[in-house]
């Protein structure tokens, strides 16, 4: 539960750069808050930040506040940094209360929010952020709070220090549990979406990885029974809300192995008398599914209780559908096997020589084949069209079938629905456009054409569409 706060509080809106000790800055003007304002807050014409009238009645994962806001601050570009100095000030009426979260970018994902973040407080990250980010739940019975001003002074590095504290990024964890079906519909979640009939997301008893309203920062693969589906963190619960059993360092219940939740070891093992935060555990369940993704499971929607495997991917690298559970205790996940291609197929990746790009700009993720993909962001304009790549091989003469292979990434954007990909063959060119936010996670089929000793398939970033995620992974020619 949010405590209540009956003190001003320091952290800003205002990025600094020093890491001499901060003072309280100017209040700053509504147009600073207004990047990623919610609906649930409202900007004063001071320029201070509280609840909107018409805020509605909080989730039940916050106790009994009958007005709620979240308010996620617009992502924050700085140099390389490991550290971050918070300050922020807010006025606090009788029964109200303000949390304010933080998190880092590393140029890949996000890191777990650091919760209930002090003023003058400095969070720390386990690898160097390059974005950095700050949320703020405002909740009241009565008169609301008021938020001052929120300031962020990073400790910033040196590129070549940024780069050698760097691990290479394991593979992401996934771990066998017991899950239930959410249902619930109408309800309102931890992060203000309201549950909808057949809803794709998963709740997990912890803060530290809540996606923003329709967002998908932090991702889960579900694997059941040979079905896998990728789905968002929206929602905290079902048993407990401070138990991030997938992290070494959890929050509570430190003397648990990781990977075993809290309600497990209750229900199993009578871990804290058979107890969890949110009472006597009558059934274990370390996730809730909402019904949407409960039926593409293929599991019976009546059936309310279910095992299935759980991949955390803000984590690590996907390791792709159905991937081995680890045992309980486990970090470090087997490599995953190595991809056996059909009788016939020649593939070309984007890490390997026969693929080539321009010099521009591109973002790297750590996901699709071979676990790596590149990006950009797509756009209409023809004179801003700069991003583009090239998957080139010798081939046999004869026919091929010619498919690209389209990831899914959280990046937290959107995909691309007009990906226009030319095949270059023996009787000329042939322009294709694939919706790649429909193929996302498979194959996308190009046709079938006549080669005569090379293979061609290039990319750019012009589409349909500007500012879209649009993937550059892996290309075959299936003979």
């Amino acid at each position: 539960m949010l405590r209540h706060i009956a003190r001003l509080l320091a952290l800003g809106c205002l990025l600094t750069v020093s890491m001499t000790p901060l003072r309280a800055q100017a209040t700053p003007t509504a147009s600073l808050w207004a990047a990623a304002a919610s609906t649930d807050t409202l900007i004063l014409d001071s320029g201070q930040l509280t609840l909107a009238p018409t805020a509605s009645q909080a989730a039940a994962v916050y106790g009994s506040f009958a007005r709620f806001g979240m308010f996620d601050s617009a992502p924050q570009q700085i140099a390389p940094a490991n550290q971050v100095t918070v300050n922020w000030a807010a006025t606090m009426p009788a029964n109200a209360a303000v949390r304010l979260d933080l998190r880092g970018f590393n140029g890949e994902r996000w890191s777990d929010w650091t919760l209930d973040v002090q003023a003058g407080q400095t969070v720390g990250f386990a690898t160097i952020a390059r974005q950095i980010q700050y949320r703020l739940v405002l909740l009241a019975n009565d008169a609301a709070p008021v938020v001052d001003f929120v300031q962020l002074a990073p400790n910033m590095l040196a590129e070549s220090e940024a780069i050698s504290i760097m691990d290479a990024e394991p593979l992401a964890p996934t771990y066998h549990i017991r899950a239930t079906r959410m249902g619930l519909v109408g309800d309102r979640t931890a992060n203000g979406h309201i549950i909808q009939p057949n809803d794709w997301f998963v709740s997990l008893p912890s803060f530290r990885s809540l996606s923003s309203r329709g967002g998908g920062e932090y991702m889960a693969r579900l694997s059941y029974k040979g079905t896998s589906i990728v789905v968002p963190v929206w929602e905290v619960g079902p048993w407990n809300i401070h138990d991030d059993y997938w992290n070494v360092e959890r929050e509570k219940f430190s003397d648990l192995p990781v990977g075993m939740p809290q309600d497990h070891a209750a229900y199993f093992d009578g871990y804290n008398g058979g107890w969890a935060e949110k009472g006597r555990v009558r059934f274990p369940t370390a996730a809730d599914v909402g019904d949407g993704a409960w039926t593409a499971l293929g599991i019976p929607f009546n059936d309310e209780q279910e095992e299935l495997d759980i991949t955390f991917l803000w984590l690590g690298r996907d390791p792709g559908d159905n991937p081995a559970p680890m045992p309980v205790g486990s970090v470090t996940p087997e490599p995953a096997p190595v991809e056996e291609l059909p009788a016939g197929t020649i593939q070309v990746d984007n890490q390997g020589e026969q693929f080539s790009r321009s010099d521009v700009k591109w973002y790297e993720f750590s996901c699709g084949k071979n676990r790596h993909s590149f990006w950009t962001f797509s756009t209409n304009d023809p004179a801003k069209a700069v991003n583009n790549a090239r998957w080139t091989t010798p081939l046999e003469a004869g026919e091929y079938s010619v498919s690209v292979f389209v990831p899914y990434c959280p990046n937290g954007k959107s995909d691309t629905t007009s990906a226009r990909y030319v095949v270059q063959h023996a009787d000329g060119e042939s322009l294709v456009v694939i919706n790649q936010a429909e193929h996302a996670g498979n194959w996308a089929e190009l046709g079938r054409y006549r080669f005569d000793g090379t293979g061609s398939v290039s990319l750019s970033d012009l589409a349909d569409d500007s500012m879209k995620a649009i993937w550059f992974d892996s290309v075959r020619w299936t003979k």
